[in-house]
């Protein structure tokens, strides 16, 4: 006899809504390889900082630069930096390349390309700058200006023993999914929350880490609290 409406339905929705969880999963895991496909990720970069609006002060205090470097091949991947233990400013700490803008530079982007040069030996001529994220204020009360910038590969990266320790690489699907430890902290008479990340071992936190959650809102439409840096006692003397 066939089945009736109800008979089908109750006979076989285990085994439909097996197929359809396989399915959905699948689907999902091919559009996420479909966006992390380093060509889509290049272009979703441009478009998202041809609108972007970065809060940048504007102060008398000591300015520095960072490069943001996002190595595309084989897969998305932020570039960071371990700095060299014997530094007297954090050392130790995962960081982005960079330092302090220097009256020969020609400008901020040149500043941090300089400073990447210098500490991981990859040339201004391998990367494509995008623009620059919001400025962030460094608990020493330096002015932190981030640059974001695309490159092919890091292959040729070296690390110089004089700033750096270490160069390591961290898939941009790990930021993508994963939840930052954001724990509250009050710098520069104003409340914020510290981001953390752990991977491999690394410990990604401070003021490197609050400049990845701006560009992880960006990228994945997520709104993870940003510092209030403008509101800094310290930016507004």
């Amino acid at each position: 006899m066939p089945l009736s409406t109800g008979n089908y339905t109750s006979a076989y929705l285990p085994s439909l809504a097996k197929n359809v969880v396989k399915d959905t999963t699948f689907l999902i895991g091919l559009c996420h390889s479909w966006y992390m496909n380093n060509d889509n990720f290049h272009i979703k970069i441009q478009q998202q900082m041809r609108t972007f609006t970065p809060t940048l002060m504007h102060t008398e205090l000591k300015h520095a630069a960072v490069l943001i470097p996002v190595v595309l091949q084989p897969e998305p991947a932020i570039l960071l930096t371990v700095r060299a233990a014997h530094l007297k400013s954090h050392p130790g700490d995962v960081s982005f390349p960079g330092g302090m803008v220097e009256c020969y530079d020609n400008g901020i982007e040149d500043a941090a390309l300089r400073e990447t040069h210098e500490e991981i030996n990859l040339t201004p001529n391998q990367f494509h700058i995008h623009g620059r994220l919001s400025t962030a204020l460094s608990k020493n009360g330096v002015l932190v200006h981030p640059v974001l910038a695309t490159l092919n590969d890091a292959t040729n990266s070296i690390a110089n023993p004089d700033e750096i320790a270490d160069i390591f690489s961290v898939p941009w699907q790990f930021f993508a999914q994963t939840t930052p430890e954001l724990i509250p902290f009050e710098r520069h008479g104003i409340a914020i929350q510290v981001p953390h990340f752990h991977y491999q071992g690394r410990h990604i936190w401070g003021l490197t880490a609050m400049i990845l959650l701006e560009f992880i809102n960006l990228m994945e439409g997520t709104e993870w609290p940003l510092p209030p840096f403008t509101e800094s006692e310290k930016y507004r003397r």
